[in-house]
C-alpha cells in the first residue's frame, strides 16, 4: 500500500513544484525566453493534479489520464532541461519521477490488488440483516 501513497506524493509534488516554477519564471526579466517553459510547467501541474484526483477517487479514467500525463511531463522535463539552474534541475527530476509513477498507473490493470472498490463483489452475507428485517416486518 505504501507504493500507492508514493504515487500520489509524486504527482502532487510535481504539480506543486511546476506551479511554483511557473510563478517564479513569470517574474523573471527574460520572460519571453521562458514563455514555453511557463506554459508547459502550468500544463504539467494541472495534468498531474488532475491525475492525482482521479487516482484517489478510483476513477476508471486514471489509466487514460496517466498516459496523457506521461507525454505532458516529458515535454515539460525536456523544455526545462535546456536551462541551467537549480530550479530547472528540480523540475526536471520531479517530472521524471512523476513519469515513473504514471507508468505504474498506466500498467495497473496487470496488478491484481488494484481492482476499484465499485467493481469488487459484495458478499451476500452483508445483506443477511436486511433480508431478516424485511422478513420480520412484512
Amino acid at each position: 500500500m505504501n507504493w500507492k501513497k508514493n504515487i500520489y506524493d509524486d504527482l502532487t509534488g510535481c504539480s506543486t513544484l511546476c506551479d511554483a516554477f511557473a510563478t517564479e519564471c513569470s517574474g523573471a526579466a527574460n520572460i519571453e525566453e521562458l514563455y514555453r517553459s511557463i506554459i508547459l510547467s502550468l500544463d504539467c501541474a494541472d495534468v498531474c493534479r488532475q491525475l492525482a484526483i482521479l487516482y484517489v477517487r478510483g476513477s476508471e479514467n486514471t489509466q487514460l489520464m496517466a498516459k496523457v500525463c506521461i507525454d505532458v511531463c516529458a515535454k515539460c522535463a525536456q523544455e526545462v532541461n535546456q536551462f541551467d539552474s537549480a530550479a530547472c534541475r528540480q523540475v526536471y527530476a520531479m517530472c521524471q519521477q512523476a513519469i515513473l509513477s504514471c507508468v505504474l498507473l498506466s500498467n495497473m490493470a496487470d496488478q491484481p490488488d488494484t481492482v476499484p472498490a465499485y467493481r469488487q463483489h459484495t458478499p451476500s452475507s452483508m445483506f443477511y440483516g436486511i433480508d431478516l428485517r424485511e422478513t420480520l416486518y412484512n
